[in-house]
C-alpha cells in the first residue's frame, strides 16, 4: 500500500500543478491548503484530517487557497519521515478540491470550448463540401470524357439486347451478346472467351461502332424475320447474326461501367 502511494502521489502532483497553471488567479486572504493540512494532520491526526475536510461541500472548499508549492513541500515532508498515512491523506483530501477547479476550468472555458467546437464542425462541413464538389467535378469530367467517345447517352436500347448466333447452331459457344450500360449506351461482346467488352458509339438509330488501337467494330441492327439481325464487319464470325435468345438470367439488368 505505502509503495502504490509513494508511485502515484507524483502523478497527481503533476495533474495538480497543471490545474493550478491554468488557474494562475488566487485570492491572498484565502489560508493555504497546506497549511490548513499540516495543522489538522499535525495537531489532530489523520483520521480527523479526513473527517473534517470529506465533510466539506464546495462553498466550504472555495475558502481555502490551493498552493502547489506549498502542497509539494508538504509532501516531501511527509514522504521523508515515511508518514505513509499522512501522504495517502493528502491526496484523499485534495481530490475534491481538484474536481473543484475543473469543473470552474469547465465553465469558465465552455464559451471558447464551444466555439472551437463549432468552428470545427463548420471547418469539416467545408472539407465535405470541397470533397463533393471535387467529386462532382470528376463525374462531370468522366461523363464528358465519355460523350467525346461514345456521343449522347440514349434510353431506347433495350430492344437490341440479347445473344446473337447462328439460329441452326443455337449450342454453339460462338455468339456474341448485346447488352446497354447502366450510363445509357450500347456494349457487346464475345460469348466465349474473356476479351473486354466493346462500348459502342451511336452513329444513327440502328448502327454503332468502336474504334480503338486493336478494334475496329461496326454493328448494324436491321429486321430479320421475327427477331432482330445483327450485320457486322467481324472476320471471324458469319454474318448476318440472329438473335436467338435473351441474355442469360443471371445478367444484370445492366451493366455498370469500370472506373
Amino acid at each position: 500500500m505505502h509503495k502504490y502511494t509513494v508511485t502515484i502521489l507524483p502523478l497527481f502532483i503533476c495533474i495538480f500543478a497543471l490545474l493550478i497553471l491554468s488557474n494562475p488567479a488566487t485570492s491572498q486572504d484565502k489560508p493555504n491548503l497546506s497549511d490548513a493540512l499540516r495543522e489538522m494532520i499535525d495537531n489532530k491526526g489523520v483520521e480527523a484530517a479526513n473527517q473534517h475536510f470529506s465533510s466539506m461541500n464546495s462553498s466550504e472548499r472555495e475558502q481555502y487557497t490551493v498552493d502547489m508549492e506549498g502542497i509539494s513541500e508538504l509532501t516531501n515532508t511527509y514522504l521523508e519521515e515515511g508518514n505513509m498515512e499522512a501522504l495517502m491523506a493528502i491526496s484523499e483530501i485534495s481530490g475534491p478540491f481538484m474536481q473543484d477547479m475543473v469543473s470552474r476550468s469547465m465553465e469558465q472555458y465552455a464559451p471558447e470550448m464551444e466555439a472551437m467546437e463549432e468552428m470545427a464542425k463548420e471547418q469539416e462541413a467545408e472539407r465535405e463540401q470541397d470533397a463533393q464538389q471535387r467529386q462532382e467535378e470528376r463525374t462531370l469530367e468522366r461523363q464528358q470524357a465519355i460523350m467525346e467517345r461514345q456521343g449522347q447517352p440514349r434510353d431506347d436500347l433495350e430492344r437490341f439486347k440479347g445473344v446473337y448466333g447462328n439460329p441452326d447452331e443455337p449450342e454453339s459457344a460462338r455468339q456474341l451478346w448485346v447488352n446497354v450500360s447502366c450510363d445509357g449506351y450500347l456494349v457487346s461482346g464475345a460469348m466465349w472467351g474473356d476479351a473486354a467488352p466493346w462500348w459502342l458509339r451511336s452513329e444513327s438509330e440502328n448502327v454503332f461502332t468502336m474504334e480503338d488501337s486493336f478494334n475496329n467494330v461496326r454493328l448494324e441492327f436491321t429486321p430479320g424475320g421475327d427477331d432482330l439481325e445483327m450485320i457486322h464487319n467481324l472476320d471471324f464470325m458469319e454474318n448476318p447474326l440472329q438473335r436467338v435468345g435473351p441474355l442469360p438470367e443471371d445478367w444484370n439488368s445492366c451493366m455498370e461501367r469500370y472506373r
